[in-house]
């Protein structure tokens, strides 16, 4: 099948080594026939809010088509972090209160939420929200606690009102489950914990995205990494056809960090979603 939209991209203006500009996204996106396309730069917690106002006004000083969109990609964080960033509570140690704090002293259990209000999308003109999961809340480093807790964080994303797409389902938990974002060591990366999460839990997210009509993101980046396993990019693209077949609609996404899109990516994409049979009828296009 061809791949006719991309919703997430991230420009020069989010906070981490992202690089492309609007006006190579534009031109990079309308050469490979997208009918719809965006930007999704990364809002984590508050802190960097003001990355997406100046995304917002690159976007509009820029003349674009109708097919140019702006979204953003809003990190899982817990009540806890956006109280205490909100209150000013925590030492600024390079870049930490962009990513939140919960590796300082964060309790167990705080709520997972998202770290802007519906009048800021409102404000921004922002048109779609996706929010992913890129770290564990205080849970322990093995599997048993980095499913539950990824699986939790996840169901909150799917259920918030403001939340449009559940970004790259269960990526990172191999980093949670080994103990990476403690010791930030590769070896402490278990690629095993994507490839046995258990049933139940895809099953219990696959219902509630029908439930709360979300769709869930289809990451090119992700399902095309080479530093997975193929293993693991099987368990992947198995878990999204069996929600496909329950009726779960889905968006594309490439993820892209980097200053160019890579057409290759596009490409080999293409040719794995016809071999597990995904159709047009399977995306969710949110503006044609």
């Amino acid at each position: 099948m061809k791949i006719k939209q991309n919703l997430h991209i991230h420009s020069q203006h989010s906070c981490d080594s992202a690089c492309a500009t609007l006006a190579d996204i534009q031109k990079e996106m309308l050469s490979c026939g997208m009918s719809e396309f965006g930007i999704s730069d990364h809002l984590h917690t508050h802190y960097n809010l003001c990355d997406i106002q100046g995304a917002r006004n690159d976007f509009l000083c820029a003349e674009r088509p109708a097919s140019f969109h702006f979204g953003i990609e809003v990190s899982s964080v817990s009540k806890w972090e956006c109280d205490q960033i909100a209150a000013g509570n925590y030492e600024r140690k390079g870049d930490d209160p962009v990513y939140g704090l919960r590796f300082v002293d964060g309790p167990a259990n705080s709520p997972a939420q998202i770290g802007i209000t519906a009048e800021e999308i409102k404000e921004l003109g922002i048109e779609y929200v996706i929010a992913g999961v890129h770290w564990p809340l205080y849970s322990k480093a093995d599997r048993e606690h980095a499913w539950e807790d990824y699986f939790n964080q996840m169901l909150a994303m799917v259920k918030n009102p403001l939340v449009t797409i559940l970004a790259h389902p269960w990526d990172s938990v191999e980093h949670a489950a080994g103990g990476w974002f403690q010791s930030r060591d590769v070896k402490d990366i278990d690629y095993g914990a994507i490839a046995e999460v258990p049933q139940e839990y895809n099953d219990k997210l696959m219902n509630a995205l029908l439930e709360y009509d979300k769709a869930a993101e289809i990451n090119l980046g992700v399902l095309n990494s080479l530093r997975l396993p193929e293993v693991c990019r099987k368990k992947y693209w198995t878990m999204l056809a069996q929600w496909r077949e329950a009726g779960v609609k889905f968006t594309f996404g490439t993820d892209q960090h980097a200053a160019h899109n890579n057409p290759a990516v596009l490409a080999a994409s293409e040719l794995l979603l016809d071999f597990y049979g995904f159709e047009d009828e399977n995306i969710k296009y949110l503006f044609n």
